[in-house]
């Protein structure tokens, strides 16, 4: 069964919208970063899911991309 995108775009947003809140609210640098990485992981999913529609790996690529950038930091 090959479920719509949709969804995981839902679950994108939201965890981009709660990183996003958590970095314009808090003042904690540990906590920013935190809410950082729950961006990143959003827009992660979100490239992953457009890929999965489109029947390609660039999604991916960029995503293992983005986790390395995020391992270094």
């Amino acid at each position: 069964m090959i479920q719509s995108p949709l969804h995981f775009l839902v679950i994108a947003f939201a965890l981009f919208a709660i990183g996003l809140f958590g970095v314009m609210t808090r003042r904690n640098m540990l906590v920013v970063l935190m809410a950082i990485e729950l961006m990143l992981n959003g827009a992660n999913l979100a490239f992953v899911a457009f890929a999965r529609l489109h029947g390609q790996a660039d999604g991916q690529v960029l995503a293992v991309f983005v986790m390395a950038v995020a391992a270094a930091d």
